[in-house]
């Protein structure tokens, strides 16, 4: 027996995030996707930039959410329904095993928007104003080596293969001789400052007037794990991100996905985030268990998105009540727990070769396999 005698095409319950834009579906939660997409746009049309708090529990779906909107065209086709430019939009996991947070954090938004791709998106400003680009970088950076820099960027002809490699080197501290000649430049981006100030500088340009980005939006994704950096990692992290925000006041929206720990409350947030951060973070999306009719609206709208043609809406399962009586007996209710039980359903439904509708005492008859069964 396989899955599709059950009629599907695919499990409809994923156990965790994929990172494939074709699986990333948004399913249920109507007020959340609100909550979440009136950001996106005062991102899009206003200028202030922005912290938002995405607090919720384990499986409430804030890395889902991370990945829906950086990882599909959703972002973008808001922006074509609310007639603006699109924005660009990354998510970075914090660094939690690195001895330099800062270092990794780096890296990995690099690893995302490489230099080529800063190169194209300086060469579009460059093309929207002509002639006032070395004005603009000027404008946009509190540091001269950071500008240098941009500024090299643009003359790059594509003639040096060796370019974007040494480039590269430089910008993590190579201080070598020969590549400090090559470039023109004094000393390699040093400290966390330098750092901050490449990234803002980059930030600030592409979103200058809104004419080549309307927007930048980061999520930063498991921040509760900075609890498990030392002290000095923590204070290195929180006064980077506070540098970061405050050197690009504009047209940046941050969000920050938060598991609290237990009996953690939203009051002890400075502790960790430090004062200064935290006070910035003024708003807050709550993504909270759901209630049995909105499980059941998000369990219909995933089986939904996986049924073969023809087939009944509820696919294997009888009626909503096989839902209710499962979302009555796993305890607290979470998006990871939802898919899990009904995932393992499936799985023992093919496993057991149950040809029959999924009803209640199919369930029943299979609920000490289940983990999260309550006894």
């Amino acid at each position: 027996m396989e899955l599709n005698d059950l009629f599907f095409k695919e499990n409809p319950f994923r156990t965790g995030p994929s990172l494939n834009p074709a699986e990333l579906l948004w399913a249920g939660f109507p007020k959340l996707k609100s909550d979440i997409e009136s950001r996106l746009v005062f991102a899009m049309k206003t200028s202030p930039s922005r912290i938002v708090l995405n607090w919720g529990r384990y499986g409430s779906g804030k890395t889902h959410a991370a990945n829906y909107y950086t990882k599909t065209n959703r972002v973008n086709q808001i922006a074509t329904e609310k007639n603006t430019i699109e924005p660009r939009c990354i998510k970075i996991n914090l660094p939690r095993t690195s001895k330099d947070p800062v270092q990794s954090f780096f890296r990995s938004f690099l690893g995302q928007i490489g230099l080529k791709q800063i190169k194209e998106d300086l060469d579009r400003l460059n093309t929207e104003y002509p002639g006032q680009i070395g004005q603009i970088i000027d404008i946009n950076s509190n540091d001269i080596i950071v500008s240098d820099l941009f500024k090299l960027l643009i003359e790059e002809d594509g003639s040096d293969e060796d370019f974007f490699p040494t480039v590269e080197a430089y910008i993590f501290g190579d201080n070598a001789k020969s590549t400090l000649q090559k470039l023109g430049l004094p000393f390699g981006l040093r400290d966390d400052e330098q750092v901050v100030n490449f990234l803002s500088t980059y930030l600030n340009c592409i979103t200058y007037e809104k004419h080549i980005y309307s927007a930048f939006i980061l999520w930063i994704d498991e921040f509760e794990d900075i609890d498990t950096l030392n002290k000095q990692s923590q204070d290195r992290i929180t006064t980077f991100i506070r540098q970061l925000f405050d050197k690009t006041p504009n047209n940046f929206l941050l969000f920050l996905n938060f598991t609290p720990k237990t009996f953690f409350n939203v009051e002890d947030l400075s502790i960790m985030l430090g004062e200064a951060l935290s006070t910035r973070a003024k708003i807050r999306i709550n993504f909270q268990e759901p209630n049995i009719g909105e499980a059941i609206q998000y369990i219909k709208e995933l089986i939904a998105s996986q049924l073969i043609e023809g087939s009944n809406e509820l696919g294997p399962f009888l009626d909503e009540g096989v839902f209710e009586y499962v979302l009555e007996n796993i305890g607290i209710l979470s998006v990871r727990k939802i898919n899990e039980v009904l995932s393992l359903i499936l799985e023992l439904a093919v496993l057991m070769e149950h040809s029959k509708p999924i009803d209640v005492d199919f369930v029943k008859s299979i609920r000490d396999e289940i983990p999260s069964f309550e006894s």
